[in-house]
């Protein structure tokens, strides 16, 4: 565990960081709960999309 908390890399469109703790503080990528979730809606919105193309 580290000795300070880690904080999510996102940023929003004007620059400002998001201040949330990262889920996993010693892991490859460094977002909240938040950017993970909307990451898993936008990969689940592609699949999709490239499900119902591929049925046509």
């Amino acid at each position: 565990m580290p000795d300070r908390i880690v904080t999510c890399r996102m940023t929003n469109r004007h620059g400002n960081r998001c201040t949330a703790e990262a889920i996993d503080p010693n892991g490859e990528v460094l977002i909240c709960i938040r950017h993970y979730a909307a990451a898993g809606r936008t990969v689940k919105a592609a699949q999709q999309a490239a499900a119902s193309k591929s049925s046509k």
